[in-house]
């Protein structure tokens, strides 16, 4: 990654605004001949454009000769935080011939961060099993020759062990690797897959594992300008963490397993999207796999969808605004080669008009009595999917229930899906008064290239009503397994622990059953060549299933995973 000449505190600054772009030619070169806009490069395709808030620019008006593709905002939260005595791994941690505790396999976690002075994150000698921290919130002086970030800070295991011997001897760790992790999402997961054991309560699925961290940015200018009480982080910094971890990867030539335990609602759910597309991409290399969770947004009438079937005729979608969601962003999709219009009522019965779908500009209207401001964007085709995407945003938005209506210009297929931001973004109960819970797998979990986890209630086997389900007709390839999801006890900051739930949690079991793949095949030779497929076959043929279901399915893809069966049947 190569970083320009961008002010030092541009990703940390709420006036600036920063979007993904798909580039060709010398963007920088381009960019520095306008003030106010700034380019980071990622790589040879990808870049992020900075633009200060002063100049109100909005996406629909970004014309830069060299950028092919500006990616629509997405916005990613954290989910919420398997007792691992369901998966079957403590069979594995025992002296067995297949004796699989992680060693020699490096754990990506894109996360909160990492309390890397936990014993439970060093080997028996005290030192860490951290090899490397890059920290995207710190701005410092400190530059390594052979990583090279766009913002942030990079610290290595040397600098991780000095800070530690430090802290043993009564002076400061921060003084020396300031990088800590305040809302403990990171160490808690990172406790999951591979927490060491010296309190054997807490002991990971693989102890012996290595761990790469990268703690992420937190969006200012989306929190500011939405007020959003969660954290949020955008597609921008999630990139650069990938591009970050790929090159990490190709360097180290250790095989690596990738934990993402984020998700968005926004995005087609195909699977083909900006992120999707990149992710296979780096995947298509042996051994590296990136593992995430369904998402926790089954229950949360987030999504709908139905079917227009004649021209000119609107569908009313119904949404139901809670009093303390103050903006909001709707996205709705439907499949090449449909074109679909949309006019909006208020609460108190005031209409937009339609709204002409015109390419590449923003539609304003503010509502009289609401005091209410929309923005509107017509993207027909999107360039990542090829299909088109109406995204909405709400300003002031006031509460009642307001009416999206659909009409057809052009029917194929006539089907259409929406989503509303995932809980968090949406808070109080704000919804879709007809809402479907299938299609609610959190981004970029519905690729086919990625490991996607489903949570289940370990104790009783029962389905949990908030983890993510596949579409109902497209549900191949989406989840692949279930892994238990609830009341797992893990590390926690400052020596503390804590009991977690979700599809964060499952996935974090999944990625230790992963790294136990990948030292079996990769690190001891008998399978060399693994790539993110043949993860996903291991997976599909080691699972146990509930008498009366029928698999796959939308819910838990192939089964419930179940490690000890999964290399029982290796042969």
């Amino acid at each position: 990654m190569k970083q320009s000449m961008v002010p030092e505190k541009i990703f940390s600054d709420s006036n600036y605004y920063h979007y993904m772009v798909q580039y060709e030619g010398n963007i920088e070169d381009e960019v520095s001949k306008m003030p106010g806009y700034y380019a980071t490069i990622i790589n040879d395709n990808y870049a992020i454009i900075s633009i200060s808030g002063d100049l109100k620019v909005d996406i629909g008006d970004i014309r830069l000769t060299t950028v092919v593709y500006v990616k629509p905002t997405e916005m990613y939260t954290l989910q919420d935080v398997s007792p691992i005595e369901a998966s079957g791994a403590r069979f594995l941690q025992l002296n067995l011939p297949l004796s699989l505790n992680g060693k020699g396999v490096n754990v990506a976690v894109i996360d909160s961060g990492i309390d890397y002075l936990s014993d439970e994150f060093m080997t028996a000698a005290g030192e860490t099993r951290v090899e490397c921290i890059w920290d995207q919130t710190i701005i410092s002086n400190e530059k390594d020759n052979d990583i090279s970030v766009p913002f942030g800070t990079v610290y290595r295991k040397e600098k991780v062990n000095d800070a530690i011997k430090a802290y043993r001897e009564g002076k400061s760790p921060y003084d020396i690797v300031p990088s800590r992790d305040q809302i403990g999402h990171g160490t808690n997961m990172s406790g999951i897959i591979g927490a060491t054991g010296k309190n054997p309560e807490l002991k990971g699925i693989v102890p012996e594992c290595d761990f790469v961290v990268v703690k992420l940015m937190i969006d200012a200018a989306y929190q500011a300008q939405f007020d959003v009480k969660v954290p949020v982080f955008n597609l921008t910094s999630i990139f650069s963490a990938l591009q970050f971890l790929y090159e990490y990867a190709l360097k180290s030539r250790k095989p690596m397993i990738v934990y993402f335990p984020l998700g968005t609602n926004l995005g087609s759910h195909k699977g083909n999207g900006i992120l999707e597309e990149y992710i296979e991409s780096i995947t298509s290399s042996s051994g590296i796999v990136l593992v995430t969770g369904a998402g926790n947004q089954r229950d949360a009438g987030g999504h709908t969808s139905g079917t227009i079937s004649q021209v000119d005729t609107p569908i009313a979608i119904e949404l139901e605004v809670s009093p303390e969601q103050k903006h909001l962003i709707i996205d709705i999709w439907t499949e090449l080669p449909n074109v679909m219009t949309i006019d909006i009522v208020s609460p108190s019965g005031e209409n937009t008009g339609i709204i002409p779908s015109i390419i590449n500009s923003t539609r304003n209207y503010t509502f009289v009595f609401e005091k209410t401001s929309i923005k509107v964007n017509y993207y027909f085709p999107e360039e990542s999917t090829g299909d088109e995407l109406i995204r909405i945003r709400f300003y002031s938005l006031q509460p009642g229930i307001w009416l999206l209506r659909l009409r057809a210009k052009y029917i194929l297929s006539g089907v259409y899906n929406a989503w509303l931001p995932q809980r968090g973004i949406t808070v109080g109960n704000t919804k879709f008064s007809s809402s479907d819970p299938y299609g609610t797998v959190t981004n970029p979990g519905t690729s086919s290239y990625v490991v996607t986890a489903a949570a289940y209630n370990q104790n009783n086997n029962n389905v949990l009503n908030y983890s993510g389900v596949a579409f109902r007709d497209n549900l191949i390839d989406v989840i692949d397994v279930a892994a238990g999801g609830v009341n797992a006890l893990t590390v926690a900051p400052s020596n503390k622990t804590a009991i977690v739930n979700g599809t964060s949690v499952s996935s974090a079991v999944v990625a230790g059953a992963c790294v136990m793949l990948f030292q079996w095949g990769i690190v001891q030779g008998n399978d060399p060549y693994i790539y993110s497929q043949t993860v996903k076959a291991y997976l599909a043929k080691g699972t146990s299933r509930r008498s009366g279901d029928i698999y796959p399915n939308a819910r838990w893809g192939y089964g419930i995973l179940d490690i000890v069966k999964m290399f029982q049947n290796m042969e």
